[in-house]
């Protein structure tokens, strides 16, 4: 093939890709969110939505303390009330953060929480065991043993190996922990936090998991960062340097999530994190404003959460810039794909370097060109 056409090849294969990926049934996805705040759920403008799915991330030892005990008991209550199924992933003390228990003491709280909440019946044993600087905190062999004492606790729950996050130890790290297991003893699903990849161009992260996973993959944290704390120092090779934050990234960002959930049938959830901004907070992926004010990103969020139901998705809606975010708008709405038979005038003009060739099947030919040459993680 001549040179000069395979950028133009490439170029048509990354538009049908998307073409494929637009035209796959959203039902295969099952859109949920992922909220610490126990008062989310009584927001009206999320009880609205046909969200069935929320996911809370657990100190491993909440019960020894009593304001742990009643935020988890308002937090399940109002889960309950709004018909939600509930995904619990287990993580570091929020009074002793910096080590993993001992896996008794595991076994022991876990075992007391399932007793207080015995309707949850979804676990993931450690929340993002990669993100760990020391290595004796991200010990493969202590997260396979809190996964084996909450299936020995538990041998109906649904399961998930670990919750990873998309870092640059991903690789390595779930190499490491699939060589703990035996062969017919390895964990079929698993979270993902893929903010690495959602706000950015790479596609590394989501890639990496797909390859090395068995089975299938939820996206139990993700979203769009509006802001968050600046990283430490870190290595070249930190992927958190791809990251690029803004509330005028946020709607693309958030079209971008379920983009990469429609690459493999083996996503086959998604968990929004989270509802809305806190002043008190430096990380902010809220689809709300802290003042309540809907983001862009929300319209994105209710379209996908109610073609998930099988429910038609409406117009977005008119609304003021949220406070603090006046002259940032969001990215228009791309156009919708056409699926029809692809003629030799589409073909001619995808070749070509006519000026009038503005788009390609509905997509912006400068758009398509662009997703072949997009850089990777």
């Amino acid at each position: 093939m001549p040179r000069r056409l395979a950028p133009a090849v490439a170029a048509l294969i990354a538009v049908c890709a998307l073409a494929l990926a637009a035209a796959a049934p959203s039902q295969a996805i099952v859109v949920g969110i992922a909220d610490q705040q126990f008062d989310s759920f009584v927001d009206p403008k999320l009880t609205a939505l046909p969200i069935a799915h929320a996911r809370l991330s657990v100190a491993w030892d909440a019960l020894d303390y009593r304001w742990q005990r009643e935020e988890l008991d308002e937090w399940m209550r109002n889960t309950r009330a709004a018909k939600m199924k509930v995904l619990v992933t287990f993580g570091r003390s929020r009074t002793r953060p910096f080590s993993l228990p001992q896996t008794a003491d595991y076994r022991g709280k876990v075992r007391a929480f399932m007793r207080r909440y015995p309707s949850v019946r979804e676990y993931s044993p450690w929340n993002e065991p990669n993100l760990a600087r020391h290595p004796r905190n991200s010990d493969p062999h202590r997260i396979a043993a809190y996964y084996r004492t909450l299936r020995d606790l538990c041998q109906r729950c649904t399961l998930l190996g670990a919750d990873l996050v998309d870092n640059s130890k991903l690789g390595r790290w779930m190499s490491a922990y699939l060589r703990v297991f035996r062969a017919q003893s390895v964990p079929k699903l698993w979270g993902l936090h893929n903010y690495g990849d959602v706000n950015s161009t790479s596609r590394w992260g989501t890639e990496t998991m797909l390859r090395l996973a068995p089975g299938k993959i939820w996206f139990t944290e993700t979203g769009a960062i509006i802001s968050r704390r600046k990283p430490a120092a870190s290595s070249p090779a930190d992927r958190r340097k791809l990251i690029r934050t803004g509330a005028h990234r946020a709607a693309a960002a958030t079209e971008r999530v379920f983009m990469l959930a429609g690459t493999s049938a083996r996503v086959t959830r998604v968990y929004i994190y989270h509802w809305r901004a806190s002043s008190r907070s430096s990380w902010d992926s809220g689809l709300l404003a802290a003042n309540g004010t809907p983001r862009p990103s929300f319209d994105v969020f209710a379209k996908q959460a109610r073609l998930a139901a099988g429910e038609p998705a409406p117009a977005p809606s008119e609304r003021p810039a949220p406070e603090g975010e006046q002259g940032l708008t969001a990215p228009p709405e791309p156009a919708p794909v056409s699926h029809a038979p692809l003629s030799s005038a589409w073909l001619r003009c995808l070749f070509s370097r006519d000026p009038a060739c503005a788009s390609v099947g509905g997509v912006p030919l400068a758009a398509a060109q662009g997703i072949a040459s997009a850089p990777r993680g």
